[in-house]
């Protein structure tokens, strides 16, 4: 019922700015205005890009972010070239600048963040951040020369100074900072919840556009070149998530193990836990835990680390299932935490750390002092 009402609304909104920029070409048709015949013309397509982009590339746009764009694009065409807003209200151009580099930010920041999840880029959250900003930049400048050259060989006003420059860049610098600042917490310790999940919606849903065709290729490879290494203290292997290999039954103990491993690594200083590979690096798969689908499984996986270390060190886990050997490996990297995190299984805390290529329980005055020590 709320899906249908969104996309009924979704269709209505999308539908009146249609007939309202159809209504601005015909009257802009019978009187010569060729800018306001131009800026129609492209709103009119701009609403229809969501729709070309799915049936073309298969490439899905939320629905709320299809209407923050088309709204953005009436708002910024119609409004406020063709009804003189900018003149009527100095703030207009301004807000619009901002919404714009806003969009752009997003956009800027989803992909170069999915080529650093991905290990495409090597960097830290300093530099993701400041290559972002980059390109919201670079994208607000290169619409300041499509401006000047509609006024340049057009004859057309669209910048009214230099000084109306100017405050468009200034504007979009301060869009392009606000998702910088955010882009950086968010992969820093995962804080902005809006941001991460606008984020994950988008990768989500647009893997043609986000994700190179050998990613899932090249990221199988580097597992088997990780597995070669050998356990250590950021590296740990697990045969399955939740089966006893001995009597083939789910088995409370073995996920136990996974947990408490995962635990250890965010007491600590991180690493990766490979479930599918035995002790040996042999890659056994995930085949024998039962699962419905891949989607059961990952699902599975988030409920007990919600259930059993909690739901605010979700941001800290990031786990993707990968295909290895004809087989399927699940492959979760944890970030080290800012606080102390408890394993809350069977009505008991525990509170684990990695001991070399082990992890350890510790409690009493050993448990006081390493979170003294570690977390201050």
């Amino acid at each position: 019922m709320e899906k249908n009402t969104s996309g009924k609304f979704r269709l209505i909104a999308i539908n009146i700015i249609r007939l309202l920029l159809v209504a601005a070409f015909l009257g802009a048709l019978s009187s010569h205005r060729e800018l306001v015949i131009l800026f129609s013309i492209v709103g009119l397509a701009a609403t229809f890009f969501p729709f070309i982009m799915s049936k073309l590339f298969d490439i899905k746009i939320s629905k709320l972010y299809e209407i923050i764009i088309v709204m953005f694009l009436y708002g910024s065409l119609f409004l406020g070239e063709i009804r003189g807003l900018f003149v009527e209200l100095w703030w207009w151009d301004i807000l619009l600048n901002i919404s714009a580099s806003i969009l752009l930010g997003f956009v800027g920041f989803s992909v170069i963040y999915t080529f650093y999840k991905d290990k495409e880029i090597r960097a830290n959250p300093v530099i993701i951040s400041f290559l972002s900003f980059c390109f919201t930049i670079a994208m607000g400048s290169l619409w300041e020369v499509v401006e000047f050259s509609l006024d340049y060989f057009l004859g057309f006003h669209l910048q009214k100074s230099i000084m109306d420059t100017m405050l468009d860049i200034i504007s979009n610098s301060f869009g392009a900072l606000i998702i910088a600042i955010f882009g950086y917490y968010y992969m820093k310790d995962g804080g902005v919840k809006v941001v991460s999940e606008f984020i994950v919606k988008i990768i989500e849903k647009n893997p043609i556009f986000f994700k190179r065709k050998d990613t899932i290729e090249a990221s199988s490879e580097e597992i088997l070149r990780t597995i070669k290494r050998g356990e250590s203290k950021n590296l740990e292997f697990k045969s399955t998530l939740r089966t006893n290999l001995h009597t083939n039954e789910p088995d409370n103990k073995i996920e136990h193990v996974v947990l408490k491993t995962i635990t250890a690594f965010l007491n600590s200083d991180g690493g990766i836990l490979l479930i599918g590979v035995d002790d040996s690096g042999n890659v056994s798969g995930l085949e024998k835990d039962n699962f419905r689908d891949n989607d059961s499984l990952k699902l599975y996986f988030t409920n007990i680390v919600k259930r059993y270390i909690g739901n605010e060190f979700i941001p800290f886990i990031e786990f993707e299932l990968f295909p290895v050997k004809d087989k399927h490996v699940l492959k979760i990297d944890c970030l080290p935490s800012k606080k102390p995190v408890f394993l809350n299984y069977e009505k008991e805390e525990e509170f684990y750390i990695r001991s070399g290529p082990s992890s350890a329980k510790l409690i009493g005055r050993e448990l006081i002092e390493y979170i003294k020590h570690k977390f201050g």
